[in-house]
């Protein structure tokens, strides 16, 4: 008996195939009622099989069930308790499993859940396997420093990798991909399987201000991975400033533009003399 809002005597809300990250902390939340009015025996067990990169990397759970209980989790392993239920009562099952720091991505754990009554009347079973991802998180920088701070990093995590390579195995960079986007001042994007370990490799970057608690979903960036035409929401007569070349620093009304060639004719609004200047889209900046 699988369905629990059938028989109402077992809740447990779990996702066959999860995707997580490394240092995460899942919990599996369950609910066992004795619909019954006599106490009834319960068995609780786990069959757990780990495929990771690095064998020495353990997993760790707890299960707090008549107590809590720390189980280390290596390669292939099992556990089970058993539990009265008085009737018509219920009792929680507080089951998490914690993701080592040191995985590596798509290591795996596939776990088989199953909670059985002594009687055989009751019987429930759920499989759930949980692959480790890498995360992007998010770092403050100080404005106009973003690029820099970015390449300093990707240098570090470079260094890093080939120190920890000199043993033997090559090992893999800690920073997976960066992403500094023009519209946003004061913050990059990095994808990695240790936020820890980036936080630890920034520290001392100039223009480094800190890691952003949580992770980023890659849906909230997406659009970031698509340069816009450097014309994108320019308009005729619109007022902007230039940011590069002798007039830097001008004031200026558009008065054409060239998406082909994505550059702008502006006409200077301080000049004694209305000439047009042609610059590229890049070299002003929108003035709201």
């Amino acid at each position: 008996m699988e369905s629990g809002k059938e028989y109402e005597w077992i809740t447990f809300n779990a996702d066959s195939l999860m995707e997580r990250s490394s240092g995460e902390k899942i919990d599996f939340p369950l609910r066992i009622k004795n619909i019954q009015n006599v106490k009834r025996k319960f068995s609780f067990g786990i069959v757990y099989h780990i495929m990771e990169k690095d064998p020495t990397v353990d997993w760790k759970a707890v299960v707090t069930i008549n107590k809590s209980e720390d189980i280390s989790m290596m390669g292939d392993g099992e556990y089970s308790d058993d539990f009265d239920i008085e009737g018509n009562k219920e009792k929680v099952i507080g089951l998490t499993v914690y993701a080592p720091k040191g995985a590596s991505a798509n290591d795996t754990l596939d776990l088989n859940i199953e909670i059985e009554s002594e009687d055989n009347v009751h019987h429930f079973t759920k499989d759930v396997k949980i692959v480790l991802k890498p995360v992007i998180v998010a770092l403050k920088t100080t404005v106009g420093s973003e690029v820099q701070v970015a390449t300093d990093l990707n240098n570090k995590a470079e260094r890093d990798r080939d120190e920890r390579s000199q043993g033997g195995e090559k090992q893999p960079s800690e920073v997976f991909a960066i992403m500094a986007p023009y519209e946003i001042k004061g913050y990059i994007f990095v994808e990695t399987m240790h936020p820890d370990r980036i936080s630890y490799l920034a520290k001392d970057i100039r223009g480094y201000k800190g890691m952003v608690s949580g992770k980023i979903d890659l849906e909230e960036i997406a659009h970031y991975l698509t340069p816009k035409p450097a014309v994108s929401g320019l308009e005729l007569g619109s007022l902007v400033e230039l940011v590069e070349g002798p007039f830097k620093g001008e004031k200026a009304k558009i008065i054409s533009i060239d998406s082909v060639k994505e550059e702008v004719t502006v006409q200077l609004v301080e000049s004694m003399v209305p000439i047009p200047v042609t610059v590229k889209a890049e070299s002003i900046r929108l003035l709201k």
